[in-house]
């Protein structure tokens, strides 16, 4: 079980590295070059120190390449208990993104909040329709170089 995951991983690591560029970009074009607001500092959590932007857009690719490995193998995992596995990764990636969407209005100002809203959009617009292919693609090759 662990192979399978580790291969999906790797082929779709491309795809992860993409996703988190757009991450990255998304993230400095909001918060360094629009100048949005930031969600407050997680280290600062009593205070109203907000996220340093260029830290912000930093951690942006480190996240998103570390989320979207964790929902490849959450995408993996659904193809081993379910047979439309891709309309389930789907359905739950929309419902998370509503429900994010909603609890960044509690990460400082609403301005902060909207940037966030903004950026998972930039990311999971590409995750949604990219992650399920390339991990698709991954589980074709490891299957033919079974046979």
């Amino acid at each position: 079980m662990i192979a399978t995951h580790l291969m999906a991983l790797k082929g779709a690591i491309r795809t992860l590295l993409l996703i988190g560029a757009l991450a990255t970009g998304g993230a400095g074009v909001l918060t360094l070059g629009v100048g949005m607001d930031t969600p407050w500092a997680p280290w600062e959590r009593p205070s109203e120190i907000m996220f340093p932007p260029m830290l912000f857009t930093l951690a942006s690719f480190v996240a998103t390449v570390a989320f979207c490995a964790a929902t490849v193998v959450f995408h993996t995992s659904l193809k081993m208990v379910t047979s439309d596995p891709d309309k389930w990764w789907r359905v739950s990636g929309v419902l998370f993104l509503i429900a994010y969407g909603m609890y960044s209005f509690g990460s400082g100002t609403v301005e902060a909040a909207i940037m966030l809203n903004l950026l998972h959009f930039i990311v999971g617009l590409p995750a949604l329709t990219l992650l399920p292919r390339a991990s698709r693609n991954a589980t074709l090759t490891m299957n033919s170089q079974r046979m």
